[in-house]
């Protein structure tokens, strides 16, 4: 049985957290045996005993970031004698950093789901993503084995970073939360939800903040739509835009900011289409989400989605990054196309290339080759 130690900043209720439980989920529990630390107090919406239920052992240092800063290391560097890992799996900023200074010859893998040079500076600006950016690197250069969750954040780290040790798993849906609505559950979730049983509705989820560009959408939907239409743009999420979303889209009924839910996939499956204007992504859960429920999508042509719509041509469509006439052309065109073609090659490309099992077994994989690399190195 080899012991898989997973180190995470917490255990909050975001794409890393769900990716991450979709990884240990379809474990082989004959082979492997997850461990857990998170660094800082769980927040409202942890996914604690989520993970708890599925059998891993948690720890938590429930350390502040600057005791984390101090702290964390240290104590993480005392517990290894006592658990004993073969492998340890990180997946962000502070776990990458505290992974790469432990003194040990466990192997590392480190799960890259960011290009560094723009997260960075579009979340903390240029001073602090420069800083965050040149520590990150230096981390990851120290691990020993990297993965990319997209050819395209593979690509950035090898040939602008020149990070060698790093491949590409790509993300995965779990298709047991994830599926599409047959009409009649369509007609309750909508219900359900205060959302209109005529017309087409567009999902938008994620971060609204600069990143994911919710106000260049508005702007385009009160462009095309106006306030009298059949068509609704409806935003799950939250961020530091959300007000101003709210404020800009005040007088467009047709336009609904619902903010942070804890039921996206009801949304999804009472949905017609899913757009995203993201700046830049890893690889976007709400875009392989909205896919596994059967939804068209209409996405900005950033590398990432670009991946996407390689592996699916027949689900949906790209426009050129925060092109009004490109936008509102690929607008038109998806809403040409039948829907359930769509829906069918989406499923199709969920299950050949994104599933959450897929992934899971492609990383067991590689926990595999990473032990036997220890093996012949001791």
């Amino acid at each position: 049985m080899k012991k898989i130690l997973y180190i995470v900043s917490a255990l909050r209720r975001c794409g890393p957290t769900n990716q991450l439980y979709n990884i240990i989920k379809y474990l082989d529990r004959n082979e492997f045996d997850p461990y857990l630390i998170t660094l800082s107090p769980e927040p409202k919406d942890s996914r604690w005993e989520d993970y708890k239920t599925l059998g891993v052992r948690l720890y938590s240092l429930g350390l502040s970031r600057l005791q984390g800063f101090i702290y964390a290391a240290k104590k993480i560097q005392s517990m290894l004698p006592e658990i004993r890992p073969d492998i340890i799996h990180t997946q962000d900023f502070r776990g990458d950093s505290i992974s790469s200074n432990l003194r040990t010859n466990i192997p590392k893998l480190a799960t890259v789901r960011n290009v560094p040079q723009f997260d960075y500076f579009m979340a903390y600006g240029h001073i602090t993503g420069r800083l965050m950016c040149i520590r990150h690197i230096n981390a990851l250069r120290k691990i020993t084995l990297c993965v990319g969750v997209s050819e395209a954040v593979t690509n950035n780290l090898k040939n602008k970073y020149e990070i060698r040790d790093v491949l590409t798993i790509q993300n995965g849906v779990d298709t047991d939360v994830y599926f599409p609505a047959n009409n009649d559950e369509k007609k309750l979730l909508l219900q359900r939800l205060n959302l209109p049983l005529t017309g087409s509705i567009f999902i938008s989820s994620g971060h609204l903040s600069e990143r994911k560009d919710p106000l260049f959408l508005i702007e385009m939907w009160n462009k095309r739509f106006g306030i009298q239409s059949n068509n609704y743009l409806v935003f799950i999420g939250s961020g530091n835009l959300q007000e101003k979303c709210m404020h800009k889209s005040v007088n467009n009924k047709n336009i609904r900011v619902v903010g942070r839910v804890n039921n996206v996939p009801d949304y999804l499956r009472c949905g017609d289409y899913f757009v995203s204007a993201s700046h830049t992504e890893g690889l976007p859960n709400a875009v392989l989400e909205a896919m596994a429920c059967g939804l068209p999508v209409l996405l900005s042509d950033i590398d990432p989605h670009k991946e996407i719509i390689a592996h699916a041509p027949d689900t949906g469509f790209c426009y050129k990054l925060g092109n009004e006439a490109d936008f509102l052309s690929m607008l038109d065109k998806i809403t040409a196309i039948d829907k359930d073609v769509i829906s069918r090659a989406s499923l199709k490309a969920v299950n050949n290339f994104f599933s959450a099992k897929r992934m899971s077994e492609e990383y067991q994989r590689k926990y595999l080759y990473l032990c036997s690399l220890a093996v012949k190195a001791a």
